[in-house]
């Protein structure tokens, strides 16, 4: 059956386990998977990389459709790329070298990513190094052979003196990828453009001043174009950055935080806007802004850590399967990691803490075992450096992403229409033929049997989410 543009064609399989997770809040009462939230981290599976990893990236670089790490090590100079098996195992680190062997030049490694920057559907390296001796590049980029493997040196582009914050996103929906980072002490926030073919212009005319560290990309005013957060170290603040509509970023508004670096955006209310939460590392705190729904942030909220805590590292995914994201933030002297679970209201339950890596300076989420739940990932900033993958074991897609025999054609093998039949429907979406009007109620043609029109339509997906249970 041919497919072609809907609604939810250009969505990451993030935002379209989000827009699931939504559904089944608003239909059955009790979302998929939805799980204790103390019991469902496993131990941490730690694995060595290079020497004080600062910063964690994921993406899938060998193109076999497991997620992959990076981490960028500031004290090795280099980077580290972990191949995923796909079952949460990983393979041994690999060695990303920024210099060749016997090349003296120092070189600092603060945050990695990985993306398909030329188009040719394999993962791509970036990082964002300081160097001196090198003429202070900003970003290293290593390219894949195509073959899964990183055999150049890489290709240093932009400038920095105190790279920070990291993000890879189409910025201007040119259908490349483009890379936004922050530098403290130059007081900007690069855009370096991608072309397409693994090469990138560096547009560095956007003005931070105040200190910009952390990085968090949102729409957060809902006009379809992405904006970004940043953390203001120097001047105790946070700057929203709204997109023009071409890709062009201006500081419109700011909130007071408090010691502000790391930051992570979520939609912890559910209302279709990201919020942002901003860890306050010597206040053993994080502080939360609810969006307005405009882009502007209302009064910040104060969410304790505890004592001794001091949180660094933050990041947000739906930890317990309720359709809200909840907050993660590390313990750093602790070995810790605490999850605050949303209330769906903007308020936050007691944490809790699950063990993790020795001083863990970043985290970053993505479904390392194929089971449907965002597992986390750390950086642990040790001269002895290390990445952990704690999975979540709040998953259980795998049990249900077979059924669509029994529940998409017949609802009455299992009793219930399940997520599986959600992510099935979603891959067979296709237009109303001719924009008829049976196509708001062609469950009957097209639900029950594909034939009846020639394809599934938006009808059926709207159908379908009234139907939504979870997995038996």
């Amino acid at each position: 059956m041919p497919q072609s543009s809907s609604p939810f064609s250009t969505l990451s399989p993030r935002v379209l386990a989000q827009v699931a997770a939504a559904a089944l809040v608003a239909s059955a009462g009790t979302a998929y998977g939805q799980c204790d939230p103390v019991t469902n981290y496993g131990g941490p599976n730690t694995m060595a990389v290079g020497s004080l990893p600062n910063g964690v990236g994921v993406g899938d670089a060998n193109n076999d459709g497991n997620l992959d790490l990076a981490t960028g090590n500031f004290f090795g100079g280099d980077g580290s790329l972990i191949i995923g098996n796909g079952d949460g195992t990983f393979a041994p680190a690999i060695q990303i070298p920024m210099v060749a062997v016997g090349d003296t030049s120092g070189v600092g490694v603060q945050d990695a990513a990985i993306g398909d920057f030329n188009g040719d559907g394999w993962g791509d390296l970036a990082f964002t190094v300081n160097s001196g001796d090198l003429g202070n590049p900003g970003l290293a980029i290593v390219m894949n052979d195509g073959a899964g493997n990183f055999p150049g040196l890489p290709t240093f582009i932009s400038f920095a003196t105190q790279p920070r914050g990291l993000a890879l996103v189409d910025i201007d929906q040119d259908g490349t990828l483009d890379i936004i980072y922050s530098d403290r002490d130059l007081l900007t926030l690069f855009i370096a453009r991608g072309n397409g073919d693994g090469t990138f212009t560096v547009d560095d005319t956007t003005l931070a001043a105040g200190g910009p560290t952390g990085v968090a990309v949102s729409d957060f005013n809902g006009d379809g174009w992405l904006d970004v957060a940043c953390s203001l170290v120097f001047d105790g603040a946070v700057a929203i950055f709204l997109n023009d509509g071409a890709g062009n970023l201006a500081e419109s508004s700011r909130v007071a935080a408090d010691g502000p670096e790391g930051i992570a955006a979520g939609d912890f209310n559910n209302d279709g806007f990201a919020d942002l939460v901003i860890p306050h590392l010597n206040g053993d705190e994080a502080q939360f802004f609810m969006n307005n729904g405009n882009g502007t942030f209302g009064a910040k909220q104060v969410i304790n850590t505890g004592a001794g805590s001091l949180p660094i590292a933050v990041g947000s995914s739906d930890a317990n399967g309720d359709g809200f994201d909840d907050i993660f933030l590390s313990e750093f002297l602790n070995a810790a990691v605490q999850v605050h679970l949303s209330n769906g209201d903007g308020t936050f339950a007691a944490p809790n803490s699950f063990p993790a890596g020795q001083r863990t300076r970043d985290i970053a989420f993505g479904d390392f075992n194929n089971d449907g739940a965002d597992d986390l990932a750390a950086a642990n900033g040790a001269t002895a450096g290390t990445a952990t993958v704690i999975l979540n074991n709040c998953g259980g897609a795998a049990a249900c992403t077979g059924d669509i025999a029994d529940d998409f054609g017949n609802l009455g093998a299992d009793g219930m229409v399940s997520f599986g039949d959600f992510l099935a429907l979603l891959g067979l979406l296709g237009p109303c033929p001719g924009g008829a009007p049976g196509c708001t109620g062609d469950i009957a043609d097209d639900f029950g049997n594909l034939g009846g029109d020639g394809m599934v339509s938006f009808g059926d997906f709207l159908a379908l989410l009234g139907l939504l249970g979870p997995c038996p």
